[in-house]
C-alpha cells in the first residue's frame, strides 16, 4: 500500500513539475506516514507537499526541569551587529571575547532572492537530496532539511565560498587569508509546520588543547551561518551561549559563567550572517513550530603551523586542523583549480576526497560514498 501511493505521488508530481499543471487529484488526499526515527511526511498537494515534523529531544546538555533547551537563561537583549567592511576590526574582538559575532547585511537582496530560488528549485528536481523522500538518511533527521552537497553539481554556487563581506572577516579570525581553508558548505531548512525539536546545545569539532593552550586565538575552524530569511521570534534562530568555547560542557560553562551566562538566540533580517567559533555552545533555537528558517552553513578550518604554548611547554606548534568530516568532498574544478591561491582554499583533503581524486574524479567513486549525491 505504502509503495503503491508513494510510486503514484512521485508520478503526480512528476507530471505536475514537468508540465506546470496542478495535480488536484491530490488535494483532497491527506495521509501520515511514519518513518523509522519518527518524523512525519505528510503528504497533501503538489510536490512541496511533504512537512517534515521534527522530533523533540530530550534536554540531556542543560537542565530539563528548568527548560526544554539549556538552562532556560536566555537573554533578552540581541547582540550588535557588524558592518564587515568598516568594522572588521571591531568583529574580531568581539569575536575572540565571545565566540561568535553577527555580521549584518552580508548578502544582498539579489543574493538572497538567488538563493531562495535554488532552494525552490533543487527542492522541485532532486527531492531526494534534501531529504524529501520515505526514509530519510540519518543526516537528514533532526535536520529538516540539509542539502549536505550543492557544490557537487552546482558552480553557480562558487562565487559565494569566498563571499566578499564575510571572508575578510574569517581570514582576519583563522590568522590570515593564507591560512583560510575550506571545510564544507550546505543548506538547511526548519520548514514551515515542522513542530518544536527542542536540539541539545552542542559544540561542532574541538581541538583538546583549546582548553589549555595560549593564546586561545585563532580559532580551529569557524562556521558562518548566512540567514536566508528573515529571523524573528517566531522562527527557529542560531542560539548561542557566549564565552562557552572555553569549557569542555554546558554544564561547565553555567557553573563558571556564573551571572554571565546568557543563551542568545540571534535575530536578523535575511543577508545576515553569524560566525562562531565551533567550540562554542550553540543550538536551533525554537521558534513557535509554526514558521521555518533557511540558513547557508559553510565551514572553514585553519591552516599552517603556529608557535604557541602549554602549561608544560611554550615550544607548543600548532599544526594545521584536521579535517573536519571523513565525507565531504570537493568538486575537481574547485580541488584542481588553475588559480593556485583557489587550490590552496580548497586543499584540506581527506581520505575520501583523495580517494576520489585518484580516481580520476570517477562517478563510480562518488556514487559509493555516503553522501556522494546529497
Amino acid at each position: 500500500m505504502l509503495s503503491e501511493f508513494w510510486v503514484i505521488w512521485t508520478l503526480l508530481w512528476r507530471m505536475s513539475s514537468r508540465n506546470h499543471l496542478a495535480v488536484s487529484v491530490t488535494r483532497n488526499l491527506r495521509l501520515t506516514i511514519p518513518l523509522l526515527n519518527r518524523t512525519l511526511v505528510r503528504v497533501k498537494s503538489g510536490w512541496n507537499a511533504m512537512e517534515i515534523k521534527l522530533v523533540k529531544q530530550e534536554n540531556l546538555s542543560g537542565d530539563a526541569s528548568r527548560a526544554d533547551q539549556g538552562f532556560g537563561c536566555v537573554a533578552t537583549e540581541q547582540p550588535p551587529q557588524f558592518d564587515p567592511h568598516t568594522e572588521t576590526q571591531a568583529a574580531y574582538d568581539f569575536f575572540a571575547e565571545t565566540g561568535f559575532v553577527v555580521l549584518a547585511n552580508c548578502l544582498n537582496t539579489e543574493e538572497v532572492a538567488h538563493l531562495n530560488e535554488f532552494y525552490d528549485r533543487t527542492q522541485r528536481e532532486f527531492p531526494e537530496r534534501w531529504g524529501i523522500r520515505e526514509k530519510p538518511k540519518p543526516h537528514h533527521r533532526g535536520q529538516g532539511l540539509i542539502y549536505s552537497q550543492p557544490l557537487l553539481d552546482h558552480p553557480e554556487l562558487d562565487p559565494y565560498t569566498q563571499h566578499a563581506r564575510s571572508h575578510p572577516v574569517v581570514s582576519e579570525i583563522l590568522g590570515g587569508e593564507e591560512n583560510v581553508r575550506f571545510s564544507e558548505f550546505n543548506f538547511r531548512e526548519a520548514p514551515q509546520n515542522a513542530g518544536v525539536g527542542a536540539m541539545n546545545f552542542h559544540h561542532d569539532a574541538v581541538r583538546p588543547d583549546r582548553l589549555i593552550r595560549k593564546p586561545y586565538m585563532p580559532v580551529d575552524w569557524v562556521c558562518a551561518v548566512h540567514y536566508l530569511t528573515d529571523v524573528t521570534d517566531k522562527t527557529p534562530a542560531f542560539c548561542v551561549v557566549p564565552g562557552s568555547n572555553k569549557f569542555g560542557s554546558l554544564q561547565e560553562a553555567y557553573e563558571a559563567l556564573g551571572d554571565t551566562y546568557q543563551e542568545v538566540p540571534i535575530r536578523g533580517k535575511a543577508g545576515t550572517c553569524v560566525l562562531y567559533d565551533t567550540a562554542t555552545f550553540h543550538t536551533r533555537f525554537d521558534g513557535d513550530g509554526i514558521e521555518g528558517r533557511r540558513t547557508w552553513h559553510q565551514y572553514y578550518a585553519r591552516g599552517g603551523f603556529l608557535k604557541s604554548s602549554l602549561p608544560t611547554s611554550d615550544r607548543y606548534v600548532r599544526p594545521p586542523t584536521p579535517v573536519l568530516t571523513d565525507w565531504n568532498v570537493f568538486p575537481e574544478r574547485l580541488a584542481l583549480h588553475e588559480d593556485p591561491e583557489k587550490r590552496r582554499f580548497f586543499s584540506h583533503w581527506n581520505t575520501a576526497q583523495c580517494e576520489w581524486a585518484a580516481s580520476g574524479f570517477s562517478d563510480e567513486v562518488r556514487n559509493s560514498m555516503p553522501r556522494g549525491k546529497e
